[in-house]
């Protein structure tokens, strides 16, 4: 009687976890339909960029390390300004060479003043899909929404980036307005 009741209780068991494998694999099935759903195909890589900027010594978040230069630099584990708060990527030549110049949103505007007058003498770090690709010493509070930077990237793949860079910025964030809008 025993061995029928250990028997019995074994094929319940065996059958709980059955139907709770399969709940579990429709719930992820559903929710990466529903995902694919709303997100448009993009026909352009895509060119996430970040900032962070170099840690004061109170806070480390890692290091990062320059492609072509090698320089080293110990960030601060925040993410400052992302994809959310660019308008516009373009290239520009001034006296050093090519440079990306970033236009933030007006959102972002006031954050960028605030965040480069508190932390001049530290270097920006401008990051794309995770690698950092330059960095920029805060030498005055930037207060007009624009962040200039010399990124360690050739000059003939800069126009194809900062179009990129535009792209999957206003992308993102139409797709942020339709989620909460």
């Amino acid at each position: 009687m025993q061995d029928c009741l250990a028997l019995s209780s074994d094929h319940v068991g065996a059958m709980l976890l059955t139907r709770l494998l399969s709940v579990l694999l429709l719930l992820g099935l559903s929710l990466v339909s529903s995902g694919c759903a709303t997100s448009k195909k993009k026909d352009y890589p895509i060119a996430l960029v970040r900032f962070m900027i170099e840690s004061s010594g109170a806070e480390t978040g890692g290091v990062v390390r320059l492609p072509r230069s090698g320089t080293t630099i110990v960030v601060a584990p925040k993410i400052h300004f992302s994809e959310f708060d660019i308008m516009n990527c373009s290239v520009v030549d001034n006296e050093f060479g090519k440079s990306l110049v970033f236009q933030l949103t007006s959102r972002a505007r006031l954050d960028l003043f605030r965040f480069t007058a508190s932390n001049q003498g530290l270097r920006i770090i401008t990051t794309l899909n995770g690698v950092a690709i330059g960095a920029q010493r805060i030498d005055a509070p930037l207060g007009q929404g624009f962040i200039i930077t010399y990124v360690e990237i050739d000059d003939s793949e800069l126009e194809e980036l900062a179009k990129n860079i535009t792209r999957t910025s206003l992308d993102a964030q139409e797709e942020l307005e339709k989620k909460t809008g």
